[in-house]
């Protein structure tokens, strides 16, 4: 990976600026403060954003609403830009925006995304996509305040920190997910071997369901032999029964036979009875038949038509009465009411000039007297119609009589016709009674004849009873066999279906019990051999780690240091430095031998994980931030032989050493004025 060019706006000391990074060594110089550790966080920003703890507004320019960094690089022939945008919010600053262009094809997507890719792209592993970028800090920029932390933290944080960054500590979670493996297995032995705890048991109980298969299916056999047998029978008595039935169906013709018989003598001696009270009845009308007077029977008539002609003239006459005495009646009314209206009469109403008391008196009067002669004639009429209504009433009883005797002669005179047909009629129904009484003679006979023949089938009746109790026994006892034989078939289907289950019990519990062992002999490899092969692995790539990091670490600090001192690493990868024969610890080396040991250290670190993690793309670019502090001229002069030896592409040396400038190909000169940062010509 080379760097070309950084863009930073708003970007703490920053408001907008370019810079472009040549190949070589590059020095950043300028007076503390005046941003040139800025553009370092720029770059790492770009690369990674935001990481775990860090805070936006350590890099937003103060009171600046957004900012914005651009990087140019470039990786194995690839040109890459990665866009990176900070907001101010009212309580944080966060990242806005990402975007990535690879060749000239732009990507914008989620920073995760957009970092997934980065990582991809430098060959950095994924699981850093949530986590602090260890493999760049320390194999690319590893900040100032940050050049002495791993030297200083204590033994097993450092080999933490090791572990994860020669990608070892696999070794480690291996172990710890081996122990969860392991409790796990423990576990499921536990739950295998309660499982297969009965399978013996079951064992036992499969051999006895299938005794017992075999035992029921010889009484099911049997059961059904008998069963047949009893179906023999039963179609025995059916046909004997249908054979008595076909008897009894005779003697029911010969007893339908028979009553019809006696239905027919009963009708015809009911012909007989009818024929003689006919003849009867014909015989007294003929003797009782008397000679009809005509010349009578013609005056009655004109008597009836007589009477009934006056009898309409007095109903004329009455209802005439009637009307007259109904409208006398009303003349009296009206008269009273006159009268009344007449003596509260004050006021004539036609010349209302006031009545005198004379004048009413004689009107009164007159009116009394009319009021009298209506009355008189109301009497006399009422007279006249209750003499007229008593007459009506007797001519009506006289009508009657009339009428009576017209018909009783009309009677007569009808029965006169007759009584030649009657004498007839009298002959015929002798001739039919003769031939009546012939009949019943032979259905009496065919009767008597019937009768010996019902007498005859009598006996099949109580034979067709026994017949049918024993074949309703026969039925009960086929249907007891049917049941039977169902009830021992749903037995066998049961202990079938039991045994069916204990096999499948049994061969899930056997293979359960072959899981069981091969878990076992899986944890006994796991706790033994496996262990140990893990052990011995991670144990010699530690020590080839340690081997290699020991001789660069030697290397580098030689470079730095006189020969009164000797560095190696101990067994977790803690500096000992040795001076003479006693051991100095790192405390109490001055500032410029510690920063000496930092130094030689991350310089070492750097060439080891580089050399380990074969898929890094960051080989090429080492960032050393003032990595001279405290050193002294003679050590100063030195770093002219580390940067050689620092065989990368592009060395980016952050220092404000006027030696240093001497040691590199570039310098970008940077300057602070009015807290707004920028490069110096």
């Amino acid at each position: 990976m080379r760097l070309k060019k950084i863009t930073l706006k708003n970007i703490r000391s920053y408001e907008h600026q370019e810079v472009e990074f040549p190949q070589g060594a590059v020095l950043l110089a300028g007076d503390i403060g005046s941003g040139k550790t800025t553009i370092l966080l720029g770059i790492e920003y770009a690369l990674f954003g935001l990481q775990p703890g860090q805070k936006g507004s350590a890099l937003l320019r103060h009171n600046a609403e957004w900012g914005e960094v651009s990087l140019e690089l470039d990786v194995e022939g690839h040109s890459i830009i990665i866009d990176r945008k900070l907001k101010r919010s009212s309580k944080t600053v966060s990242n806005e925006y990402a975007a990535l262009t690879v060749d000239n094809v732009r990507i914008e997507s989620s920073i995760t995304e957009i970092k997934t890719k980065i990582l991809e792209l430098l060959g950095y592993p994924l699981e850093f996509i949530k986590k602090n970028n260890l493999l760049y800090r320390y194999t690319v920029y590893t900040p100032q305040e940050q050049m002495k932390q791993i030297i200083l933290e204590d033994a097993e944080t450092r080999l933490t920190v090791l572990r994860h960054i020669f990608g070892i500590d696999k070794y480690k979670r291996i172990r710890e997910n081996l122990s969860l493996v392991l409790s796990r297995i423990k576990e499921d032995s536990k739950v295998l071997q309660g499982e297969i705890k009965s399978l013996e048991d079951d064992k036992r109980k499969i051999n006895l369901r299938k005794d017992l298969i075999l035992l029921l299916e010889n009484k099911i056999k049997g059961k059904e032999d008998a069963l047949k047998e009893k179906i023999t029978s039963r179609k025995s008595l059916e046909t004997e029964s249908k054979e008595i039935e076909g008897k009894i169906k005779e003697k029911e013709k010969f007893e339908k036979e028979a009553d019809k018989t006696k239905i027919l003598i009963a009708a015809r001696r009911e012909n007989i009875s009818s024929a003689i009270r006919e003849s009867e009845s014909l015989e007294k009308a003929i003797s009782e038949a008397n000679t009809l007077d005509e010349e009578s029977y013609q005056d009655i008539i004109k008597t009836l038509s007589s009477k009934r002609l006056f009898l309409e003239k007095l109903n004329t006459q009455f209802i005439e009465l009637l009307t007259l005495a109904t409208s006398l009646d009303e003349r009296i009314g009206e008269s009273r009411n006159r009268k009344e209206r007449i003596i509260s009469l004050d006021i004539c109403p036609i010349c209302l000039q006031k009545v005198s008391p004379d004048h009413q008196h004689a009107i009164v009067n007159e009116a009394e007297k009319d009021l009298r002669e209506i009355q008189g004639k109301l009497l006399s009429v009422e007279k006249e119609k209750n003499d007229l209504k008593k007459t009506i009433e007797k001519e009506k009883e006289e009508l009657a009589i009339l009428e009576d005797r017209k018909s009783s002669l009309d009677e007569m005179r009808s029965k006169l016709l007759y009584i030649t047909e009657s004498k007839k009629k009298v002959i015929e129904l002798k001739k039919t009674r003769e031939s009546l009484e012939k009949d019943i003679s032979l259905l009496v006979q065919h009767l008597e004849s019937l009768k010996e023949e019902i007498l005859i089938f009598s006996k099949f009746n109580n034979l067709l009873r026994l017949k049918n109790e024993e074949l309703k026994k026969a039925f009960v006892e086929e249907k007891n066999a049917e049941i039977a034989i169902a009830e021992s078939r749903k037995e066998l289907e049961l202990t079938i279906r039991e045994a069916q289950e204990l096999e499948l019990t049994i061969r899930e519990k056997e293979a359960l019990k072959k899981k069981l062992s091969e878990m076992t002999e899986i944890a006994d490899w796991l706790s033994n051999q496996f262990i140990d092969l893990l052990d011995f692995t991670e144990r010699t790539i530690l020590i080839r780690l340690r081997m290699e990091f020991s001789k660069l670490f030697s290397t580098w600090f030689n470079l730095l240091v006189n020969d009164s001192f000797e560095v190696q690493l101990d067994e977790n990868f803690t500096p000992l430095i040795i001076q003479g024969e006693s051991e100095t610890e790192y405390s109490f080396l001055s500032g410029g031998e510690r920063t000496a040991v930092a130094l030689a250290y991350r310089l070492a670190l750097n060439q080891t994980i580089n050399s380990v993690v074969s898929q890094l793309k960051t080989k090429d670019l080492v960032i050393l931030d003032e990595p001279t502090e405290g050193f002294s001229e003679g050590q100063l002069d030195k770093m002219r032989e580390i940067f050689s030896e620092v065989r990368v592409n592009q060395l980016i040396v952050v220092s404000h050493e006027q030696k240093i400038e001497g040691f590199v190909d570039n310098i970008i000169r940077l300057k602070k004025a009015g807290n707004v940062s920028s490069v110096d010509g």
